[in-house]
């Protein structure tokens, strides 16, 4: 699965689960989800939950950090570090 593909999937999931605060389709790769209330504690389970069904990611408790949930971009590039291990 490529990069653009998991990106392509991410975004989606955060337009259909958190337009209401603000996921757009046009949303910047660096935009940080948590400091713009796009994401909250609430929101990083979802997502946690999604990538384990989904994408077949394990999220272990301590992965989850801002320095992989805080942007599409971080959270692309963590997703394809999971798949490649």
């Amino acid at each position: 699965m490529s990069d653009s593909s998991i990106e392509s999937q991410l975004r989606a999931f955060l337009v259909d689960n958190f337009g209401y605060r603000g996921a757009t389709p046009d949303l910047g790769r660096d935009v940080p989800l948590l400091d713009e209330g796009i994401l909250d504690s609430t929101g990083v389970l979802e997502i946690v939950a999604w990538l384990e069904s989904a994408l077949g990611v394990t999220v272990a408790d301590d992965e989850m950090v801002p320095d992989h949930f805080g942007s599409i971009a971080l959270l692309t590039s963590y997703v394809e570090r999971k798949k490649k291990s």
